[in-house]
């Protein structure tokens, strides 16, 4: 153990040209291919939108030191434990009674998106936005009930203060008019989790 603690970690030039092209900076790009063993873009990538900084096999310290696979990093050495709370994520629920096509669907998480995205930045949340891109702009979408059930979490988004943005649809197509299609909600994984961790993804 002593030899490869030792041994410097050389990841792969090409993955770690292309994570960092994504907007990752060098040393939570060269963590990720470190502890998923330089093997892909997306094992790294999915290491780092599934694992929670603490709980992380950290690489890299403060120090830019390098670190065995599963050794802990003391709090003090990775500053104010309220910037490693765990990744921003925006979430799509989706009313699925309304059975709407691949395209219809589609085009409503998208508007879902940018008026979310445009209502935290008239609302002054360009921070968390930034720190959401940062990471990869994880998002998720997942199965709505009904009209009312999007109501519902939306105000329980409302009331714990998680920005959410709901979509009318002026049935144009598909869908009659003044349909409820897609709630989107934004906050880190814990926050998000308590309104919407108990639904299937789509």
């Amino acid at each position: 153990m002593e030899d490869m603690a030792e041994k410097e970690f050389e990841p792969n030039p090409e993955f770690l040209e292309i994570l960092i092209s994504m907007g990752l900076s060098k040393d939570i790009a060269t963590e990720a291919l470190f502890c998923t063993g330089n093997t892909s873009i997306d094992t790294a990538l999915n290491f780092i939108f599934n694992n929670d900084v603490e709980d992380s096999c950290k690489y890299l310290d403060s120090t830019n030191e390098p670190r065995l696979p599963g050794e802990r990093i003391e709090e003090n050495a990775i500053g104010d434990e309220s910037e490693e709370e765990g990744f921003y994520k925006m979430t799509f629920i989706v009313n699925t009674a309304l059975k709407m096509g691949i395209g219809k669907l589609s085009a409503q998480v998208a508007h879902a998106c940018l008026g979310l995205y445009r209502k935290m930045l008239l609302e002054g949340l360009k921070d968390a936005l930034d720190n959401w891109e940062f990471a990869g702009e994880k998002k998720i979408v997942l199965k709505g009930i009904d009209h009312v059930h999007l109501q519902e979490l939306h105000e329980k988004a409302r009331s714990a203060n998680i920005p959410s943005y709901l979509i009318t649809d002026a049935g144009k197509t598909q869908i009659p008019p003044d349909s409820v299609t897609v709630l989107s909600l934004f906050g880190s994984e814990q926050e998000v989790d308590k309104i919407t961790g108990k639904l299937s993804l789509l």
